[in-house]
């Protein structure tokens, strides 16, 4: 029987994936460049985020365990493919001198000669880096992802605490958690908001690049090596919108948990006191205005289905 995937571990392969997105020198590619700045302007957003969450799975109490558990056995294999895969290319983009007659991974013009081996080596060893440094960026969009499915859990622990209620002093406890994660859960969502626009924008361009080719007289190499690369954003937008469309659902299921207490045997004030509750059910998306209306897999699904309809044309 394999060993569990606890949610300390699981950070642990999250942030070894990413380590490298955040080692100097930034290659000069814009998505590097715009996601490291990103992240740099939220620096201090992120270090908040990440030490609650770090806090909150140090202090977990068992049902709170069983729900990370939960997820992370639910999304594991997909994320971890995910991972191994990015890896994976950058290392068979690497090794393809040894089997190609080509000097170096990345076809490259230099001002000076590169024949000898001390300075071959060098440029060698910086493509190399710089090819691991892009997978380390790719899989930052997991880490991201790591975020949003922690929110979730918080809420859906918290649903659970909701429907154990009793009184009204339980209930104004759980109201000020549920403020504290929707702030916290607004947070989050606001350091990938632009990340996620930019990831959009990237897709949709390679997207229509990849119909335009497919319909030109272009070699077959060509084509296969597009599909592969729209192939590839699609995963990376959907690496986001599972689990925002998923906190989405969380962060509304609370106030809905209110439904599952037995409230007709409360007093008249603590009925209307959860009315209030249930009145509010405002859930948490991530949106960009007037761009990005809400990730969610229904948005997801209707971005695949716009740009098939753009390349048909």
């Amino acid at each position: 029987m394999t060993k569990q995937l606890t949610p300390e571990k699981a950070i642990d392969i999250i942030w070894f994936s990413v380590v490298l997105s955040f080692c100097w020198p930034l290659p000069s590619i814009s998505q590097l460049v715009i996601q490291t700045t990103i992240c740099v302007i939220n620096h201090d957003s992120l270090q908040y985020v990440v030490k609650e969450m770090l806090n909150c799975i140090k202090e977990a109490q068992q049902y709170e365990k069983e729900i990370y558990n939960k997820l992370i056995a639910k999304s594991s294999i997909f994320f971890g493919s995910s991972m191994v895969c990015v890896y994976l290319t950058s290392t068979a983009f690497l090794i393809g001198p040894i089997f190609m007659p080509v000097p170096f991974p990345c076809d490259a013009e230099y001002p000076f000669r590169v024949n000898n081996t001390p300075m071959h080596v060098i440029i060698y060893v910086q493509q190399s880096i710089v090819s691991y440094q892009c997978a380390a960026h790719l899989c930052l969009s997991m880490f991201g992802a790591l975020l949003l499915w922690f929110t979730a859990a918080r809420f859906e622990c918290l649903a659970i605490e909701m429907r154990q209620i009793t009184n009204t002093s339980m209930l104004i406890v759980c109201v000020k958690k549920q403020l504290h994660l929707r702030r916290y859960a607004e947070k989050v969502v606001g350091i990938f908001r632009f990340i996620v626009l930019y990831a959009v924008g990237v897709s949709t361009f390679i997207l229509t690049l990849c119909g335009i080719i497919l319909l030109m007289d272009t070699p077959l190499i060509v084509k296969i090596q597009f599909i592969v690369v729209s192939f590839t954003v699609l995963t990376e937008i959907y690496i986001y919108t599972w689990p925002a469309d998923y906190m989405k659902d969380m962060s509304i299921h609370i106030s809905w948990s209110a439904y599952d207490i037995m409230w007709y045997k409360q007093t008249l004030k603590m009925q209307k006191d959860l009315l209030k509750v249930l009145i509010y059910q405002e859930p948490i998306i991530l949106s960009v205005r007037c761009i990005i209306p809400e990730l969610s897999l229904r948005y997801y699904c209707s971005f695949g289905i716009d740009l098939g309809r753009i390349q048909d044309r």
